[in-house]
């Protein structure tokens, strides 16, 4: 079963926090163990430096450690005096003992900078002479963890003093210890229950626009495309939004385009059809006989037909699969003239002038595929003289520029409104009735070739008003179209 992306990131951000929290909450707890036990060996050795030095003023005062041997009172006297309270010592006491010094009656604090002295201090110290023999004290148990102290008169060693490792911590430490633990479980649950709330409240913000781009893909898909996001979360996710609302606009743009085009190629395909069917039809009635001018209007009719049909397979090609091009190494000079000179009659026949450049003093090797340069070439001429007004003139110049050619076809009046300049390559666009001539006719789609011609030899092409009052078209074209360095 697949969860949704809201639980799936609550389940990832949870369970990286509660990781967290264990991994940092089983490190506190360590080191805090750690740190308490080095804090309890620390005190103990403190502690068992100022009972050394206790029984070594004792032992030097009483020449020596037999008064302690086999003496509970005198041990229970020296812990006393070590820990600060009054004890019941015998009344005649040990040689040299001072029964008149004063005994405190409560707890005194231990010496500045020194820890207090543990609980249970006295119970884990075994005092023994200098052969080993004990002389007070608890035989530490087997295995405990031991510290052994010489106790020395006049640098001889007299007895040792050893004192056992407290095994586990108990009474107020032991308290000190359970009420860390008992926090730090606090803190770590409260932890782990504040991060599952984030995680959801996360993981809802992540999740709520990507609802939005779902509902919006599936109504893109069902042919709905009015819907518009309002970019929102993550930058990330924010251009995803600004992404779709941008393709659902093209794709009503292409739409609209696409059911224009049908519309407009319906149109071309029927005026010739419905030509050619009317003088058909008037043949066969006996209307009109069939004579040589009769068939040549059937004929152009037919010629029309064929070009407008090639035109559209060209663009099909060059939208499906890129137009086929044959790249070759030629003089660009050489080929745009050609074009141009067999133009000539043309527009003279028109009323109209065409200006070209002369031939190069030296040829402008490039690597196009000619024949559909020619063809760009043809149908910016055939735009120009089809609506150019007479008298008029159309002017052609071209001139590398670093590794590209820059080609422009200028023409006078009428000129084209402004608004339509972005619309011009569009396949079956014409622009406004001024720029039509009288019985000029075209398929519409010379300027969209010449687009895609452009295109595939990695070059650009733009519309512009003309100086001259007319059309301006600007294409530039890399000399090395292929790629290949020259």
């Amino acid at each position: 079963m697949r969860l949704r992306i809201a639980h799936q990131l609550s389940l990832l951000l949870a369970t990286a926090v509660v990781l967290a929290v264990l991994v940092v909450g089983v490190l506190s707890v360590w080191n805090l163990r750690s740190g308490f036990a080095d804090y309890l060996r620390q005190r103990d050795q403190e502690q068992l430096t100022r009972l050394l030095k206790l029984v070594e003023r004792r032992a030097a005062a009483n020449g020596g450690m037999e008064w302690l041997r086999g003496d509970r009172e005198a041990m229970r006297e020296l812990m006393d005096e070590f820990t600060g309270r009054q004890g019941r010592g015998r009344p005649p006491g040990p040689p040299g003992f001072d029964p008149q010094r004063p005994r405190p009656d409560r707890l005194l604090p231990p010496p500045p900078g020194q820890m207090p002295p543990a609980g249970n201090f006295p119970e884990r110290v075994q005092i023994l002479d200098a052969h080993g023999g004990r002389l007070a004290g608890r035989e530490p148990p087997p295995g405990v963890e031991r510290s052994i102290r010489a106790v020395k008169m006049e640098g001889v060693t007299v007895a040792t003093i050893v004192l056992a490792a407290e095994p586990e911590p108990d009474g107020v430490d032991a308290h000190f210890l359970q009420r860390q633990y008992s926090g730090l479980a606090l803190v770590a649950l409260g932890t782990i229950a504040i991060s599952v709330l984030a995680a959801l409240w996360v993981a809802g913000r992540w999740s709520r626009p990507l609802r939005a781009l779902q509902l919006a893909s599936r109504d893109i898909a069902s042919g709905r495309r009015t819907t518009r996001l309002q970019p929102t979360g993550a930058l990330e996710i924010a251009q995803l939004m600004e992404d779709v609302n941008s393709m659902t606009a093209e794709l009503e743009r292409l739409e609209s385009a696409r059911r224009i085009w049908i519309a407009q190629i319906s149109h071309e395909l029927r005026t010739p059809l419905s030509v050619l069917r009317g003088e058909i039809e008037s043949i066969e009635d006996g209307a009109r006989q069939p004579t040589a001018a009769v068939i040549s209007n059937l004929r152009d009719e037919v010629l029309q037909l064929g070009r407008l049909v090639d035109d559209l397979h060209t663009l099909s090609v060059a939208d499906l699969q890129g137009l086929p091009c044959n790249f070759v190494d030629g003089d660009a000079d050489t080929a745009l003239r050609r074009v141009c000179q067999r133009f000539e009659a043309p527009a003279q026949e028109r009323g109209l002038q065409l200006v070209f450049p002369l031939a190069a003093a030296s040829p402008i090797l490039v690597r196009w595929d000619f024949g559909r340069i020619e063809q760009l070439m043809g149908n910016l001429l055939s735009n120009c003289l089809r609506y150019t007004a007479r008298p008029g003139s159309v002017h052609v110049a071209w001139s590398p520029q670093g590794q590209e050619l820059v080609l422009t076809v200028d023409d006078t009046p009428p000129g084209v409104n402004p608004s339509d300049l972005g619309q011009l390559f569009e396949p079956l666009f014409r622009a406004d009735r001024a720029r039509q001539r009288d019985g000029a006719h075209g398929s519409g789609l010379g300027l969209s070739i010449v687009r895609s011609i452009v295109q595939a030899h990695r070059g650009t092409v733009q519309a512009s008003a003309s100086a001259r009052g007319g059309l301006r078209i600007s294409v530039r074209l890399p000399l090395q179209a292929d790629g290949q360095t020259p």
